[in-house]
């Protein structure tokens, strides 16, 4: 399955969670009309990042072979040492398992 679906079934599910706030966080750049480029976001940052309950909570989409990026890896050991937490999903289900 493709990552975006995951992607957006597990944004359809959080829409549902009473007082969880959450956004679909991205990384890239865009063209501008002069033809050069905005960056946006940051290498590594995960795909939602949400707070609930008091707990910043990164997580980053993966279909069944996806594997994560060295920057991934790093958003991964930073958000840790912050205190955050930063979770690999993979299914709607495993949103659910984190986030009870």
């Amino acid at each position: 399955m493709q990552e975006k679906i995951i992607q957006k079934a597990i944004l359809q599910y959080l829409a549902y969670i009473k007082d969880l706030y959450f956004f679909r966080a991205g990384s890239g750049a865009i063209k501008t009309e002069k033809g050069g480029y905005f960056k946006s976001g940051k290498k590594g940052c995960p795909d939602i990042i949400c707070c609930y309950k008091g707990k910043f909570i990164g997580l980053e989409v993966k279909n069944e072979k996806g594997k994560i990026s060295e920057y991934q890896k790093q958003a991964e050991r930073d958000i840790s040492k912050a205190g955050g937490e930063y979770y690999i999903v993979r299914s709607v289900d495993d949103v659910i398992k984190i986030i009870n």
